[in-house]
């Protein structure tokens, strides 16, 4: 089994310091051998940091992650990191910062709506049929954002 030091880890794995120390507080990763500058991380700690942002592309939460790789040996963490994306969750449907890609062969038009400043709606066009409930959308959640005379103290 090879050793390495976080430097060679980070470099090797291409997940940086911060993140590393986070996934072992986090229980994503076991802590190393030793500790500060004495510490030492194994293949397994660069299997795991390999697989991790492989799995957060696929949708899955940290605490998903988490027990996907609790007592997980090599081989299954490489069939983690293999599995087709479709397969590894459950749909849940976009998340938040994501763009829907299309599910078939047809080209997308998206049409973006700004809501208030930073929040933006992205729409497929050729959704006619919710053509009327996104338009009470979008009129729901600007009147949520417009200012509150109430709330910020009338100024």
């Amino acid at each position: 089994m090879a050793e390495y030091t976080i430097g060679e880890l980070v470099s090797l794995s291409g997940v940086n310091r911060r993140n590393v120390h986070f996934y072992v507080q986090q229980g994503l990763l076991p802590p190393p051998q030793g500790a500060g500058l004495g510490a030492r991380y194994g293949d397994e700690h660069l299997l795991c940091l390999r697989a991790i942002p492989v799995l957060r592309n696929r949708g899955l939460r940290l605490d998903e992650i988490r027990e996907r790789l609790s007592g997980s040996n090599a081989r299954t963490i490489e069939a983690l990191r293999a599995e087709a994306p479709r397969s590894a969750v459950p749909d849940r449907g976009p998340r938040c910062g994501t763009v829907p890609t299309p599910t078939d062969a047809k080209a997308q038009h998206l049409v973006r709506y700004t809501l208030a400043p930073g929040v933006e709606l992205l729409v497929d066009s050729a959704n006619s049929t919710a053509s009327a409930l996104v338009a009470d959308l979008i009129q729901s959640a600007q009147k949520l954002f417009q200012p509150n005379q109430q709330h910020n103290g009338g100024k």
